[in-house]
């Protein structure tokens, strides 16, 4: 607790304020969230629950700021390079703050958070370097001579995100550099349980010095907020990270106001690994286990929906189970820990509900695991099942929490993909196999959005990241995440005027 008191007494901002128009102001509403540690459940900060008025505030703010501030409209590329370096090194300076509190808010293991801290500071500089680089093109005389046209890329405006809480401090990063790197304006809401890093990264933008008022703004809150933020005509994109209901509602919203805008929704997944005959089963295993259980499950790509062979089924399951046992759970701060807790009661309630349907309703057999661990807060047991049906709701349905079916025994790749064309979610996908030929069949037949192949979760800032129908649409990451944010434009000059 010395530790907790530590980071929370020395934050560099009022977590009570919210950050809009380039100060921190007091919210309009009268109500409030807890954050809690989930860890241990206690409440560790009370933050505005912002209403209608916030968000107008937050929007008008960053339209301002686009139309009529000089981010857009005097800023070159260089400058608003030079911006986002001088942000990254500013994150860099404060990461042990920013490490402890992001451990203390999500339970994450700061060994994990310490990994999310590198890819943050990589991901601003890897956008700063497409800043000074937006290029149009040149289209020669096709039809007319006396017709020359060109096209120009443009920054699409005021995007509206709002945020998942199983990656607070890195999936910002994810949206929020590269949409300023391509000049837009931004009104950000990261998830209600998580919001205390989004506030930091708030006060170190403004530290900075770098950043006209209104380009980044902060609001605060839950599904009320965020359905203002997509409904307000004055926002141009939408990005949102979370559940299928809600990005569909999201995109409903989207198509219906007044002003259609584009939107990036990264949704769902119940994500496949494929063990071949060939596969080194004690490094397989280790890799399984790490793909489903990081970040306690609370991952969209989480690898949950096994295939293995029937020739190594029943000599890899103890391998399966021996990994799951081995995982460290301890206290988050402990650098030894390497599963941490659930973010919330909610979800903590719906693991253990997936846990009973598991046993009672899809009568799969539990391979270990399936209790709450450690006697506090909102921890649960690393939980396999096996000889799981395909159809089973624990083998279909995203949990979103450290549950992994092993599905019954399959004879060929042929039968696992023509299974899998059948799967809702298309995020990704995973083989482990030293054969070519089966890599390339299942590297092209899957329609999944990141395929790994003899490795799991590996991510980079340099290559896109997104799915295939409920998973959604749009990409994170690489030059097509930065290139979402700009919209071409066509110039037609008559030379003979």
């Amino acid at each position: 607790m010395s530790g907790n008191a530590s980071i929370l007494s020395r934050l560099p901002f009022d977590e009570k304020l919210i950050y809009i128009d380039g100060e921190w102001t007091m919210s309009q509403a009268s109500q409030t969230c807890r954050v809690e540690n989930p860890d241990t459940a206690e409440t560790i900060a009370t933050v505005p629950e912002c209403n209608a008025q916030d968000l107008d505030h937050a929007v008008k703010a960053a339209y301002t700021a686009f139309h009529d501030g000089p981010w857009v409209n005097e800023y070159s590329g260089a400058q608003r390079r030079d911006a986002l370096l001088a942000l990254a090194t500013a994150i860099e300076e404060s990461r042990q703050d920013i490490e402890e509190l992001e451990s203390l808010n999500t339970g994450k293991p700061i060994s994990d958070v310490r990994v999310e801290l590198d890819d943050t500071i990589d991901l601003f500089r890897f956008f700063a370097g497409y800043a000074d680089k937006v290029e149009g093109r040149h289209i020669a005389a096709q039809t007319n001579r006396n017709l020359e046209g060109y096209t120009v890329k443009v920054p699409v405006g005021v995007v509206g995100f709002i945020n998942a809480f199983n990656y607070p401090i890195c999936l910002l990063a994810w949206k929020v550099a590269p949409a300023l790197a391509a000049g837009c304006t931004v009104v950000f809401k990261p998830g209600p349980q998580t919001p205390l890093t989004t506030q930091y990264f708030a006060h170190l933008l403004h530290k900075t010095g770098k950043f006209p008022r209104g380009v980044f703004n902060v609001v605060l809150g839950g599904v009320g907020v965020g359905q203002a933020l997509v409904d307000h005509d004055l926002v141009d994109k939408i990005g949102f990270t979370g559940s299928v209901a809600t990005g569909k509602q999201v995109i409903r919203s989207t198509a219906s106001t007044r002003n259609v805008r584009c939107t990036s929704v990264e949704l769902g997944g119940k994500s496949p690994g494929v063990v071949m005959p060939d596969a080194d089963l004690d490094k397989t295993a280790k890799l399984v286990v790490s793909g489903c259980m990081a970040n306690a499950g609370m991952n969209c790509n989480a690898l949950t929906r096994l295939w293995v062979h029937r020739s190594i089924y029943d000599e890899f399951m103890p391998r399966i189970k021996a990994a799951a046992e081995a995982l460290v759970l301890r206290t988050p701060q402990d650098g030894a820990t390497e599963m941490g807790p659930l973010i919330d009661k909610r979800q903590y309630d719906r693991v253990l509900e997936y846990i009973r349907i598991g046993r009672e309703e899809d009568k799969a057999a539990l391979l270990t695991g399936g209790q709450p661990a450690l006697g506090r807060g909102y921890w649960i047991q690393p939980t396999v099942f096996f000889n799981v049906s395909p159809t089973a709701r624990i083998a279909t349905e995203e949990i979103f929490g450290p549950v992994l079916s092993v599905l019954e025994p399959f004879d060929s790749l042929d039968e696992v993909i023509e299974i899998e064309r059948k799967n809702e979610f298309g995020l990704a996908a995973g083989i482990f196999t030293r054969r070519h030929q089966d890599i390339a069949k299942f590297t092209r037949k899957l329609r999944s959005g990141t395929i790994w192949v003899n490795n799991y979760n590996a991510l980079y800032s340099y290559l896109p990241f997104g799915g295939f129908r409920n998973s959604g649409f749009g990409r994170e990451l690489g030059y097509e995440s930065f290139d979402g944010y700009l919209v071409p434009k066509s110039i037609i000059d008559d030379i003979s005027y």
